[in-house]
């Protein structure tokens, strides 16, 4: 994903978030139709083929399954392992307005409410390029753990830019452009959750 289309799904993130902590979750989790023997044809019979679709995802390069193409709140984007049979699921992608949760995190978590999460600090990405904002090592936190089904969860975190408190972060930035989410600087620009990956543990 480009840095452009990384800040504006940010942007739409934060103009969205009371509207979703408003919003009750659905719980995710890798096990029945999200299992690791899922396959496009089996989401289609549960959940019905006018709820699911196929479209070319530019970032993985990639044909991807989407679920609810219609229902910005109930979307979810699979991407297959095996691409010609659309079976066995690589990643599950929650981001932009939907609703699913898993491990309590949902799009609109704040940096605070991730760590309590946690149960303790982890380590992400500096605010630049493609990979700005992901979490890169939940520094064996809850998080590190496989969830629901032996799944794991990756996410990105967003800032909103325009706010003051985002030029500060330079002073919390490490040699490896790395950031903790126990920095106060980082804290004071109210991080949130953006983009959640779901995959599961080899």
């Amino acid at each position: 994903m480009t840095v452009t289309c990384r800040l504006l799904t940010v942007a739409c993130c934060f103009i969205g978030t009371a509207t979703l902590a408003a919003e009750p979750t659905r719980t995710f989790k890798c096990e029945g139709p999200f299992g690791r023997e899922a396959t496009h044809a089996r989401l289609a019979s549960k959940y019905g083929a006018a709820n699911i679709a196929t479209e070319y995802d530019g970032e993985a390069d990639a044909e991807v399954t989407i679920l609810f193409p219609n229902d910005p709140e109930r979307r979810l984007k699979i991407q297959w392992k095996d691409q010609k049979a659309r079976q066995n699921p690589q990643y599950f992608t929650i981001e932009g307005r939907s609703s699913w949760s898993v491990a309590g995190v949902a799009i609109g978590t704040s940096l605070i409410e991730l760590q309590r999460l946690n149960g303790g600090p982890f380590k992400l990405n500096y605010f630049e390029g493609d990979y700005g904002g992901a979490i890169t090592d939940w520094l064996k936190g809850r998080l590190d753990a496989p969830v629901s089904g032996g799944c794991v969860l990756g996410a990105f975190v967003g800032i909103d830019e325009r706010l003051p408190e985002s030029k500060a972060l330079d002073e919390e930035v490490t040699p490896d452009r790395s950031l903790l989410s126990s920095g106060m600087r980082l804290r004071a620009a109210k991080p949130v959750v953006t983009q959640m990956i779901v995959s599961f543990s080899k």
